[in-house]
């Protein structure tokens, strides 16, 4: 009887390595993509919270809050003196995750009243822009009245 060796030959281990580089070569700008858009959707959220945050502690308070943004990587949460004498306590910061910012063309200082109502009174409803990488963003909008929402995704090349 003829002993056979048992293993697998040469030829077969690079098949299958291979393999695993093409399925690599496929997948791994796929879980990239997704990682830079799931950091934009975690900032926008993050956003939207703080802002929602300020018009709950200005209606709880029956006084004036709100956000700012004192670097584009950061969004200061704030409570202003019922007075209007001494300066706003930060109340809280939200740091956008590495490669997320907001716009340079975005307030940098959003209040709500004591009813949770924008003050002062804007014609528009105020928008910020939270950019990704490659051109992506997503849009927080708060209206006059207080409510805030949050865009899906866009990118800048497309519609």
């Amino acid at each position: 009887m003829r002993r056979r060796d048992s293993g697998f030959t040469m030829i077969e281990i690079a098949v299958v390595l291979l393999i695993i580089a093409v399925v690599a070569a496929f997948t791994v700008p796929q879980i990239l993509a997704y990682m830079r858009n799931y950091r934009l959707g975690v900032a926008a959220r993050n956003v939207a919270t703080a802002v929602q945050r300020a018009r709950y502690l200005a209606t709880s308070n029956n006084t004036r809050a709100g956000i700012s943004v004192p670097e584009l990587q950061r969004v200061d949460i704030e409570q202003y003196d019922a007075l209007g004498e001494g300066a706003p306590q930060n109340k809280g910061a939200v740091r956008l995750p590495e490669g997320v910012s907001i716009a340079t063309d975005a307030p940098r200082q959003i209040s709500f009243d004591g009813r949770g109502v924008v003050t002062p009174m804007p014609s528009e409803s105020p928008v910020i822009r939270i950019n990704g990488a490659n051109g992506f963003y997503q849009i927080v909008t708060i209206s006059p009245t207080g409510q805030v929402t949050i865009s899906e995704t866009f990118h800048e090349g497309k519609s």
